[in-house]
């Protein structure tokens, strides 16, 4: 069994004082402790067995709830306890929203009160957290349950996009069909789409750098889908080689264009804002065919003259 343990916080400020009288610790301090150690308790379902694979991750809900709960601190509870929630605070801001690692059941779980615990063992820490947007595609994380369960085809799909962030972190990784690729790109292009221009980008702007790469049949290029969203937007439904219209509106009633690199990334491009234009279907083959150099220099040009946009 494979599980995602999506462990929140209490809205309750008497059980956060509770946790601070008891040993000063909230639940994203015994896994950070427990990544150190490289094993911890948790709680998991009562048909957990050992072998299962837990993944823990900080519910998106986290960071409010404890806004909520500690919005109004009595005096009484002193300098020590704010002092611990701004700590807390700053955790929760950091991780809610984030997977941050797995491991492996090691034993059946025990009852403990309310709670079923179970010993993790072989407990790794993502070096980079991996946000609930680059999976919640083809993952839906329980919203009355802290436990999501993830079938085979989910678990491949999701190590793949771990190791896009944390490179070598799981072996023997499946990478998904290069057309699933395309299409959860072009929704994922979809959905930053909607943002304004200023939003898109400010976010694209630091999103660009080396696209990780992973080999399907042939190497598939992990494209940034903000990038992409900008650059289309940036082009106010003209293509930037012809100057003509977008062709068509797409089933959003957007002008259909596609975003092209005008360095290839296959030939050490950027996946950047000012390496991408938005291209009309005819004008984005005919660069990948012909790729003149005079194109490629008007194009450079045109991105040059809209940096500002």
């Amino acid at each position: 069994m494979i599980f995602i343990a999506n462990f929140n916080n209490t809205r309750n400020l008497q059980d956060i004082k509770n946790q601070y009288d008891y040993d000063g610790k909230t639940n994203i301090n015994y896994l950070i402790d427990g990544f150190a150690n490289g094993k911890t308790i948790w709680s998991v379902p009562k048909e957990t067995m050992p072998g299962d694979i837990i993944l823990f991750m900080c519910a998106k809900e986290a960071r409010h709830n404890l806004g909520l709960a500690t919005s109004n601190i009595p005096a009484q509870y002193g300098n020590g306890f704010t002092k611990f929630v701004d700590v807390q605070k700053m955790l929760y801001k950091k991780y809610s929203g984030y997977l941050l690692g797995c491991g492996i059941i090691q034993t059946a779980p025990i009852q403990d009160n309310n709670w079923w615990m179970s010993d993790i063992y072989q407990l790794r820490q993502f070096t980079a957290p991996v946000h609930i947007s680059e999976y919640r595609n083809f993952i839906t994380i329980s919203r009355t349950n802290a436990i999501t369960y993830l079938n085979n085809e989910q678990w491949e799909h999701l190590k793949w996009i771990v190791n896009q962030k944390n490179p070598g972190f799981f072996q023997n990784v499946t990478a998904p069909y290069t057309e699933r690729l395309n299409s959860e790109f072009e929704e994922a292009i979809r959905k930053e789409g909607k943002k304004s221009i200023s939003s898109l980008k400010k976010k694209a702007e630091k999103a660009g750098g080396v696209p990780s790469v992973s080999t399907v049949q042939a190497k598939y290029y992990y494209r940034n889908p903000t990038i992409a969203a900008y650059v289309k937007k940036r082009a106010n439904g003209f293509c930037q080689l012809c100057g003509q219209k977008a062709p068509f509106y797409d089933e959003n009633q957007e002008p259909y264009l596609e975003c092209h690199h005008i360095d290839w990334l296959s030939k050490g491009g950027m996946d950047s804002i000012d390496n991408c234009v938005a291209l009309c279907p005819n004008c984005h083959r005919k660069m990948h065919i012909v790729n003149s150099l005079e194109d490629i220099n008007a194009l450079k040009s045109r991105v040059h003259n809209t940096a500002g946009g």
